[in-house]
């Protein structure tokens, strides 16, 4: 997409793997308009907060791809919502994130 010309939004949970891979969409496509925001799928506060944000700040959106995903992290480890780590980041996350962009 950004080989296209599109504009690129990167909804990423860690800063410095977000600035790389923007510096890297950008080298690779010579298209400077590409961005990130920090956002945690797994956390459905942050999810409601990132959805806020581009539906703010962005005129419409037309290309969601959602493409976290996580593997096995503690048993009994829960996120802040109750939630299985892998639930929230791999369904509970994108579900709601899609439906707020509608």
């Amino acid at each position: 997409m950004a080989k296209r010309g599109a504009k690129v939004i990167l909804a990423c949970r860690n800063e410095k793997r977000a600035k790389d891979a923007m510096r890297r969409i950008i080298e690779e496509t010579d298209n400077k308009n590409v961005s990130y925001k920090i956002v945690d799928l797994g956390s459905l506060e942050s999810v409601r907060e990132f959805a806020k944000e581009i539906i703010s700040c962005e005129d419409r959106l037309d290309i969601l791809i959602n493409n976290a995903g996580m593997q096995a992290p503690g048993i009994r480890h829960m996120t802040e919502d109750g939630l299985h780590p892998i639930m929230a980041v791999n369904y509970f996350g994108p579900f709601l994130l899609t439906n707020l962009l509608l």
